[in-house]
């Protein structure tokens, strides 16, 4: 599964946190681009499959609001 956060709305650092946040449930790997981020989610939790992405995106998005 992958996300990929527009870099004229997200930052780097925002997704950093979240990682270690979420990192307890997937394997994430992060790979910038010139006009993007996008986050490679591997080994998700069984739990978490269903809900991570989302969850993943709007805990982003609050810390780059902050």
């Amino acid at each position: 599964m992958s996300i990929t956060f527009n870099k004229d709305f997200y930052n780097l650092r925002a997704i950093k946190k979240a990682v270690q946040v979420y990192q307890g449930l997937a394997d994430f790997e992060i790979a910038p681009t010139k006009k993007s981020i996008k986050v490679t989610l591997n080994n998700i939790n069984l739990e978490a499959k269903e809900f991570i992405k989302e969850e993943f995106s709007n805990y982003v998005l609050a810390i780059t609001k902050q």
